[in-house]
């Protein structure tokens, strides 16, 4: 019995041994990555690959014919580099596309147009049937709901109509009221993760209350928030699970939780706002005499260049035009899924289907402002 007890501690002994010599090497494997950058060629073709560790991404540059192009793939840290095995030209007589070649990942096409840098669908049809089979395609279908026209119903919608809000998910439309009259000019509400807020626009020059829709259950909740906000107030953006609100004829900051229906004064001498996920201290004269708005980390970067829609990646200064179209205003921004309002339309563009076509809806030509909200 005595031996076998031996046998058991020596086993539990050698165990944890092992053990701790694997968390070793797991630690020093960790700690001996680090981010890198390396120049090589493929051809008549450079390339330029980054690694950032901290934010886990690989950063390309590739150069042809004086012409710069760009992407990230986010990953971990693969150990071996020189990632790229092979690139593939298409050209016409004034475009170029070129198809990256990798085993770790896979990229949209590369397109540039004269001297510009564009997205692949903004390629001619001659161009497009050539690199066809590198592309995907987006779901798309025709159908009246209401008001409403739809074209693709991969995202949820979330439409203020005046005395609540239209959640169109799927092929279906939920309606929630919240006020007994209609409201135009909301501009105090938000979604954030899975709740629409709105203040209590029933009372007047001050608001005490919210309300508080759960999106997935419609459940609508009256928030007492034990404090006055004047209305002269807007919402900066949230982070997280919190919403930040300034109370700009009070000088105040308030931080909301909805989900916990907590709230905090955060200063009344200094604000918080977000830039690229990092908190900022300023002071409230700064927050109280500027619009800010909260940015959340994020390493697509869209931007509207004399009415065109372009992305950039990080702190790059490559711009890549991404729609021909007249962009009326930006709705909002989520990773690479951007979306925005031309007209009386809602188009959505990210990296995989390009530009797309949401919907259609005709009171947006009178009244499009914090009307949108997209989950």
């Amino acid at each position: 019995m005595k031996r076998r007890l031996r046998k058991d501690r020596l086993f539990i002994l050698i165990s944890g041994f092992i053990l701790i010599i694997v968390i070793i090497i797991f630690i020093i494997h960790k700690l001996s990555i680090k981010s890198y950058s390396l120049e090589y060629d493929i051809d008549d073709i450079s390339i330029s690959e980054n690694f950032d560790k901290k934010n886990k991404y690989y950063y390309y540059k590739v150069t042809y014919n004086n012409l710069f192009y760009d992407f990230i793939y986010e990953s971990d840290y693969i150990k071996e580099r020189k990632l790229i095995k092979d690139i593939t030209k298409y050209t016409t007589d004034n475009e170029i596309c070129l198809i990256i070649e990798s085993k770790y990942f896979e990229t949209n096409p590369l397109c540039s147009i004269d001297d510009s840098t564009v997205d692949y669908h903004l390629v001619s049809k001659e161009m497009y049937e050539k690199i066809k089979k590198f592309t995907k395609e987006a779901p798309t279908t025709e159908l009246k709901l209401d008001s409403y026209e739809i074209y693709n119903t991969e995202d949820t919608k979330v439409l203020w109509n005046y005395k609540g809000i239209n959640i169109i998910k799927d092929d279906i439309i939920k309606s929630v009221n919240i006020f007994n009259k209609d409201f135009y000019d909301v501009t105090i509400s938000t979604l954030i993760n899975n709740y629409f807020i709105v203040a209590d626009y029933e009372q007047s020059y001050n608001f005490t209350n919210m309300y508080i829709v759960d999106i997935d259950t419609l459940e609508v909740t009256k928030w007492d928030l034990d404090t006055e906000i004047s209305f002269e107030s807007y919402i900066l953006g949230s982070n997280d699970k919190s919403v930040y609100l300034l109370d700009k004829k009070n000088r105040k900051e308030y931080e909301l939780v909805p989900h916990k229906q907590k709230m905090r004064k955060v200063s009344s001498f200094k604000g918080i706002i977000y830039e690229n996920g990092e908190e900022k201290t300023i002071s409230m004269d700064q927050l109280v005499g500027n619009k800010y708005t909260i940015t959340n980390k994020n390493n697509y970067k869209y931007q509207i260049i004399n009415d065109n829609l372009y992305l950039s990646y990080i702190d790059s200064d490559i711009l890549t035009k991404v729609s021909n179209q007249k962009i009326d205003s930006i709705i909002s921004i989520n990773n690479d899924n951007i979306y925005y309002l031309i007209g009386t339309y809602l188009y959505r563009y990210n990296l995989t289907y390009g530009e797309v076509k949401l919907m259609k809806y005709s009171e947006w030509e009178f009244n499009n402002t914090n009307v949108i909200f997209i989950k």
